[in-house]
């Protein structure tokens, strides 16, 4: 298979280019500009640099692909920039989307997010769940999603939309700069200072995905492709609060460098945890099982050694 991935610069592109690429797959990695780092990790890749803003360049050239996975959307960071945001995410999508149409490319996989569902989750979260986007964060996703809804029901190309929850995993590459991630920020906090400080009560609950997990559901979804446009949730079996990773985050850190580690709690809210549940039913259609060992625990272990190989 020959995919095409945006974004590939970028903590989840560049683990998704070499993902596929350990499989064999064929991978055309696209980004406005790659790090030398990147450049060595995707070496068996073909690398393109092109901005997917500049609709004249994305037309005058031609690639051959059976599928565009699109990770170059508005991260949180960007997002807080509205016209970037909205920028990035609607007209580099669509941009993106014409580039595929003309390319005879029929598939298109679109990154959202998991906050088109908001910030603070209650219940059980499905596919189905209302969206209830509460910043330009989540708003400029769906934007994104809006336009891969509409191209697929008009029948110019197959579209899905992904929705991962908060993504960790291994750094593979110098380009990460996404040191606001939750438990990165912890790791880094930790091996710098010594301590970790929590601004809030820390009791929000979050849902984390591992990469190697979210890689492998996007190969499940790539090769059962939908006829018409679906949404899927890329979220692990289980929450964790704050409080419960930065606990995890000292306990690798005190085993690694046999020393203590202070978590300092410095906020009151939120007074009580938002419990929620994520259905994975969808993706386990489709053959999708997560593997458990790809934990916090081990990924927070390797966080710690790419951060002792920078120093």
């Amino acid at each position: 298979m020959k995919i095409f991935i945006t974004g590939a610069n970028g903590f989840i592109g560049s683990y998704l280019a070499y993902f596929f690429l350990k499989k064999g797959e064929h991978v055309i990695a696209s980004s406005r500009h790659f790090h030398e780092s990147s450049r060595n990790l995707l070496k068996e890749a073909r690398l393109v640099e092109l901005d997917i803003l500049n609709s004249a360049q994305l037309q005058n050239i031609e690639y051959d692909a059976d599928i565009i996975i699109h990770t170059a959307t508005a991260n949180d960071i960007i997002s807080k920039n509205s016209l970037r945001g909205i920028e990035l995410s609607a007209i580099g999508t669509k941009n993106i989307l014409d580039f595929a149409v003309k390319n005879h490319i029929g598939k298109c996989l679109v990154f959202s997010t998991f906050q088109v569902y908001g910030t603070e989750l209650t219940g059980a979260i499905s596919e189905s769940t209302a969206l209830k986007y509460q910043n330009d964060y989540g708003l400029n996703h769906l934007f994104a999603e809006m336009y891969a809804e509409m191209y697929s029901r008009l029948g110019k190309i197959k579209c899905v939309s992904v929705r991962p929850a908060n993504v960790y995993g291994p750094i593979i590459t110098k380009a990460f700069n996404r040191w606001s991630l939750v438990p990165g920020c912890f790791c880094k906090e930790a091996f710098e200072l010594g301590a970790i400080t929590i601004k809030s009560s820390g009791k929000q609950m979050r849902n984390f995905v591992n990469l190697e997990n979210l890689s492998r559901a996007i190969d499940y979804i790539i090769h059962n492709f939908p006829d018409e446009y679906e949404n899927y949730n890329l979220a692990s079996s289980k929450g964790n609060t704050m409080l419960e990773v930065a606990e995890i985050v000292k306990q690798v850190y005190e085993n690694e460098f046999q020393k203590p580690l202070q978590v300092n709690i410095e906020g009151t809210e939120p007074m009580s945890t938002n419990f929620f549940t994520v259905s994975m039913e969808k993706l386990k259609r489709i053959g999708f099982v997560e593997d458990n060992t790809f934990s916090l625990q081990s990924e927070i272990k390797q966080i710690f050694e790419y951060l002792k190989s920078q120093k």
